[in-house]
Protein backbone atom coordinates (compact mmCIF):
# COMPACT_ATOMS: atom_id res chain seq x y z
CA UNK A 1 0.00 0.00 0.00
CA UNK A 2 1.03 2.99 -1.11
CA UNK A 3 2.26 6.10 1.89
CA UNK A 4 0.63 9.28 1.63
CA UNK A 5 2.48 11.30 3.78
CA UNK A 6 4.98 11.36 5.69
CA UNK A 7 5.28 13.03 9.09
CA UNK A 8 8.51 14.16 10.31
CA UNK A 9 9.45 14.49 14.21
CA UNK A 10 12.34 15.44 16.08
CA UNK A 11 12.68 14.53 19.31
CA UNK A 12 14.41 15.63 22.33
CA UNK A 13 13.56 13.85 25.74
CA UNK A 14 10.10 13.66 24.56
CA UNK A 15 9.26 10.48 26.32
CA UNK A 16 6.44 12.04 28.35
CA UNK A 17 4.49 13.32 25.23
CA UNK A 18 6.30 11.86 22.23
CA UNK A 19 2.53 8.54 22.30
CA UNK A 20 0.34 11.64 22.63
CA UNK A 21 2.10 13.29 19.38
CA UNK A 22 2.60 9.39 17.48
CA UNK A 23 -1.33 8.24 18.41
CA UNK A 24 -2.50 11.50 17.02
CA UNK A 25 -0.69 10.71 13.37
CA UNK A 26 -1.76 7.28 13.50
CA UNK A 27 -4.93 8.09 14.68
CA UNK A 28 -5.63 9.25 10.48
CA UNK A 29 -8.68 7.83 8.43
CA UNK A 30 -8.51 7.45 5.05
CA UNK A 31 -4.53 8.47 4.64
CA UNK A 32 -1.82 6.14 4.88
CA UNK A 33 0.90 7.86 7.06
CA UNK A 34 4.84 7.25 7.06
CA UNK A 35 6.20 8.51 10.87
CA UNK A 36 9.41 9.47 10.97
CA UNK A 37 10.31 9.84 14.09
CA UNK A 38 14.67 10.98 14.70
CA UNK A 39 15.83 11.14 18.18
CA UNK A 40 17.91 13.88 18.56
CA UNK A 41 19.18 12.26 22.22
CA UNK A 42 20.17 8.26 23.72
CA UNK A 43 16.41 7.26 24.12
CA UNK A 44 15.02 4.54 22.68
CA UNK A 45 11.38 6.38 20.99
CA UNK A 46 10.50 2.68 19.67
CA UNK A 47 9.74 1.80 23.19
CA UNK A 48 7.20 4.34 23.45
CA UNK A 49 5.12 4.67 19.43
CA UNK A 50 5.45 1.23 18.49
CA UNK A 51 1.72 0.10 19.68
CA UNK A 52 0.48 3.24 17.96
CA UNK A 53 1.02 2.34 14.17
CA UNK A 54 -1.95 0.27 13.25
CA UNK A 55 -3.12 -1.41 9.79
CA UNK A 56 -1.42 0.68 6.43
CA UNK A 57 0.86 2.91 8.42
CA UNK A 58 4.61 2.91 8.29
CA UNK A 59 6.96 3.80 11.46
CA UNK A 60 10.53 4.72 10.65
CA UNK A 61 12.84 5.25 13.20
CA UNK A 62 16.44 7.31 13.21
CA UNK A 63 18.58 9.24 15.04
CA UNK A 64 21.16 12.64 14.98
CA UNK A 65 24.84 11.89 13.83
CA UNK A 66 25.59 13.45 17.19
CA UNK A 67 22.85 13.98 20.28
CA UNK A 68 21.47 18.04 20.65
CA UNK A 69 22.26 18.66 17.38
CA UNK A 70 18.63 20.75 16.97
CA UNK A 71 15.64 20.39 16.22
CA UNK A 72 16.51 21.35 11.81
CA UNK A 73 19.36 18.69 11.81
CA UNK A 74 16.98 16.06 12.91
CA UNK A 75 14.17 16.73 10.73
CA UNK A 76 16.65 16.96 7.92
CA UNK A 77 17.78 13.81 9.06
CA UNK A 78 13.83 12.19 9.09
CA UNK A 79 13.80 14.41 5.66
CA UNK A 80 15.95 12.04 3.88
CA UNK A 81 14.29 8.49 5.32
CA UNK A 82 11.14 9.55 4.18
CA UNK A 83 9.09 7.41 1.44
CA UNK A 84 6.31 9.88 0.86
CA UNK A 85 6.45 12.81 -1.70
CA UNK A 86 4.02 14.47 0.67
CA UNK A 87 6.13 15.84 4.22
CA UNK A 88 3.85 16.76 7.24
CA UNK A 89 5.85 18.15 10.00
CA UNK A 90 4.95 17.73 13.66
CA UNK A 91 7.06 18.23 17.08
CA UNK A 92 7.36 15.66 19.58
CA UNK A 93 5.31 17.52 22.47
CA UNK A 94 2.36 18.38 19.58
CA UNK A 95 -0.54 16.84 18.28
CA UNK A 96 -2.82 16.62 15.28
CA UNK A 97 -6.26 17.51 15.12
CA UNK A 98 -8.25 14.37 14.22
CA UNK A 99 -8.81 15.40 9.96
CA UNK A 100 -5.55 17.57 9.62
CA UNK A 101 -4.03 15.53 6.83
CA UNK A 102 -6.99 14.42 5.24
CA UNK A 103 -8.11 18.10 4.28
CA UNK A 104 -4.72 19.54 3.72
CA UNK A 105 -3.86 16.61 0.94
CA UNK A 106 -5.88 17.39 -1.36
CA UNK A 107 -4.83 21.10 -1.72
CA UNK A 108 -0.98 20.05 -1.31
CA UNK A 109 -1.49 18.19 -4.44
CA UNK A 110 -2.99 21.12 -6.15
CA UNK A 111 -0.27 23.91 -4.96
CA UNK A 112 2.19 21.93 -3.06
CA UNK A 113 1.62 23.28 0.33
CA UNK A 114 -0.82 23.99 2.54
CA UNK A 115 -1.49 24.43 6.40
CA UNK A 116 -4.09 24.95 9.46
CA UNK A 117 -5.39 26.81 11.82
CA UNK A 118 -2.53 26.62 14.89
CA UNK A 119 -4.05 25.90 18.40
CA UNK A 120 -1.95 26.82 21.56
CA UNK A 121 -2.70 25.21 24.99
CA UNK A 122 -0.77 26.76 27.48
CA UNK A 123 -1.22 24.23 30.55
CA UNK A 124 -0.21 26.77 32.97
CA UNK A 125 -2.86 29.35 32.19
CA UNK A 126 -5.52 26.88 30.62
CA UNK A 127 -5.37 29.22 27.77
CA UNK A 128 -5.64 28.76 24.53
CA UNK A 129 -5.13 31.13 21.34
CA UNK A 130 -5.52 30.54 17.40
CA UNK A 131 -3.59 31.38 14.91
CA UNK A 132 -5.03 31.83 11.29
CA UNK A 133 -5.35 34.36 8.43
CA UNK A 134 -5.65 38.07 9.64
CA UNK A 135 -8.17 38.71 6.94
CA UNK A 136 -9.81 35.24 7.59
CA UNK A 137 -9.21 34.27 3.64
CA UNK A 138 -8.15 30.18 2.52
CA UNK A 139 -4.79 31.18 2.17
CA UNK A 140 -2.13 32.27 4.02
CA UNK A 141 -0.33 35.37 3.40
CA UNK A 142 3.42 36.16 3.40
CA UNK A 143 2.72 38.60 6.22
CA UNK A 144 0.79 36.91 8.52
CA UNK A 145 3.97 34.05 8.31
CA UNK A 146 6.16 36.29 9.23
CA UNK A 147 4.02 38.79 11.46
CA UNK A 148 2.20 37.07 13.77
CA UNK A 149 4.67 35.36 15.77
CA UNK A 150 3.26 31.60 15.60
CA UNK A 151 4.07 28.62 14.23
CA UNK A 152 2.36 27.52 11.21
CA UNK A 153 3.41 23.70 10.52
CA UNK A 154 3.14 23.11 6.66
CA UNK A 155 2.44 20.05 4.59
CA UNK A 156 3.99 20.05 1.71
CA UNK A 157 5.83 17.98 -1.10
CA UNK A 158 9.29 18.13 -0.54
CA UNK A 159 10.03 18.63 -4.29
CA UNK A 160 9.08 22.28 -3.48
CA UNK A 161 12.17 22.25 -0.63
CA UNK A 162 14.85 19.83 -1.42
CA UNK A 163 17.23 21.92 0.91
CA UNK A 164 14.77 21.30 3.79
CA UNK A 165 15.02 22.94 6.97
CA UNK A 166 17.19 25.70 7.59
CA UNK A 167 20.62 24.87 10.10
CA UNK A 168 19.13 28.27 12.38
CA UNK A 169 18.32 28.20 15.97
CA UNK A 170 15.21 30.03 15.98
CA UNK A 171 12.27 30.63 13.83
CA UNK A 172 13.42 28.13 11.10
CA UNK A 173 10.10 27.39 10.75
CA UNK A 174 9.09 30.85 9.34
CA UNK A 175 11.98 30.73 6.99
CA UNK A 176 11.15 27.18 5.29
CA UNK A 177 7.53 28.67 5.04
CA UNK A 178 8.80 31.50 2.95
CA UNK A 179 10.80 29.10 1.17
CA UNK A 180 7.59 27.12 0.43
CA UNK A 181 5.52 30.38 -0.19
CA UNK A 182 7.86 31.52 -2.65
CA UNK A 183 8.18 28.51 -4.31
CA UNK A 184 4.98 27.72 -4.71
CA UNK A 185 4.23 30.84 -6.47
CA UNK A 186 2.74 32.78 -3.44
CA UNK A 187 0.14 30.87 -2.95
CA UNK A 188 -0.22 29.08 0.39
CA UNK A 189 -3.54 26.91 1.25
CA UNK A 190 -5.38 27.57 4.56
CA UNK A 191 -7.91 25.26 6.09
CA UNK A 192 -10.28 25.82 8.47
CA UNK A 193 -10.69 22.52 11.01
CA UNK A 194 -7.10 21.22 9.77
CA UNK A 195 -5.57 22.13 12.90
CA UNK A 196 -2.41 22.02 14.71
CA UNK A 197 -2.09 21.01 18.55
CA UNK A 198 0.67 23.01 20.08
CA UNK A 199 1.28 22.54 23.34
CA UNK A 200 3.32 25.17 25.13
CA UNK A 201 5.78 23.70 28.18
CA UNK A 202 9.31 24.95 30.01
CA UNK A 203 11.12 22.13 27.90
CA UNK A 204 10.29 23.97 24.44
CA UNK A 205 12.53 26.44 23.07
CA UNK A 206 10.33 29.53 22.89
CA UNK A 207 9.42 29.32 26.84
CA UNK A 208 13.02 28.17 28.09
CA UNK A 209 15.19 30.23 30.58
CA UNK A 210 17.54 30.69 27.41
CA UNK A 211 15.10 31.69 24.67
CA UNK A 212 15.75 35.14 24.43
CA UNK A 213 19.56 33.83 23.84
CA UNK A 214 18.68 31.55 21.23
CA UNK A 215 16.13 33.90 19.45
CA UNK A 216 19.03 36.53 19.18
CA UNK A 217 21.61 33.83 18.04
CA UNK A 218 18.83 33.06 15.42
CA UNK A 219 17.56 36.38 14.21
CA UNK A 220 21.44 37.04 13.77
CA UNK A 221 21.27 33.49 11.48
CA UNK A 222 17.96 34.72 9.63
CA UNK A 223 19.10 38.40 8.95
CA UNK A 224 22.71 36.69 7.50
CA UNK A 225 20.95 34.53 4.90
CA UNK A 226 18.14 37.04 3.44
CA UNK A 227 20.30 38.04 0.35
CA UNK A 228 21.57 34.52 -0.47
CA UNK A 229 17.93 33.34 -0.41
CA UNK A 230 15.97 32.76 -3.93
CA UNK A 231 13.66 35.18 -2.54
CA UNK A 232 11.75 37.99 -4.69
CA UNK A 233 13.58 41.36 -3.41
CA UNK A 234 9.87 42.24 -1.43
CA UNK A 235 10.25 39.42 0.47
CA UNK A 236 13.50 39.99 1.77
CA UNK A 237 12.88 43.50 2.25
CA UNK A 238 9.51 42.03 4.43
CA UNK A 239 11.85 38.94 6.82
CA UNK A 240 14.78 41.60 7.14
CA UNK A 241 12.33 44.13 8.43
CA UNK A 242 10.29 41.58 11.07
CA UNK A 243 13.34 40.21 11.95
CA UNK A 244 14.99 43.44 12.42
CA UNK A 245 12.07 44.73 14.49
CA UNK A 246 12.20 40.61 16.85
CA UNK A 247 15.97 41.32 16.83
CA UNK A 248 15.67 44.96 18.56
CA UNK A 249 12.56 43.88 21.03
CA UNK A 250 15.11 41.15 22.24
CA UNK A 251 18.11 43.26 22.58
CA UNK A 252 16.19 45.39 24.39
CA UNK A 253 14.83 42.72 26.79
CA UNK A 254 17.95 41.49 27.36
CA UNK A 255 19.63 44.50 28.80
CA UNK A 256 16.51 45.36 30.73
CA UNK A 257 16.37 42.08 32.37
CA UNK A 258 19.74 40.43 32.58
CA UNK A 259 18.27 37.88 30.47
CA UNK A 260 15.48 36.46 32.56
CA UNK A 261 12.55 37.86 30.51
CA UNK A 262 10.26 35.45 28.50
CA UNK A 263 10.22 35.51 24.69
CA UNK A 264 6.39 35.63 24.58
CA UNK A 265 6.29 39.05 26.41
CA UNK A 266 9.40 40.54 24.87
CA UNK A 267 8.78 39.63 20.93
CA UNK A 268 5.45 38.81 20.80
CA UNK A 269 3.04 39.64 22.85
CA UNK A 270 5.18 42.74 23.53
CA UNK A 271 4.39 46.06 22.42
CA UNK A 272 5.04 46.44 19.01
Amino acid sequence: MPIDVSVIMPAHEATATVGRAAQSVFARQGVSVELVLCADDDIDYALFVEADVGAGNVLTLCRTAMPRSGPSAARNVALAQARADVIACLDADDAYAPDRLRLLLPHVEKFGVATGPTLEVDPLTRTHRIARPRADGAYLPLADICELRMPFPPVYNKALSPAGWPPIDFAEDVILNVDLFCAAGGTYPFVEGAKYIYHLNEGSRSHSPDALDKARRGYLQILDLVDRRNWPQPVRELVRRVFNEDLAAVERALVASGGGANWRSAVRDGPR
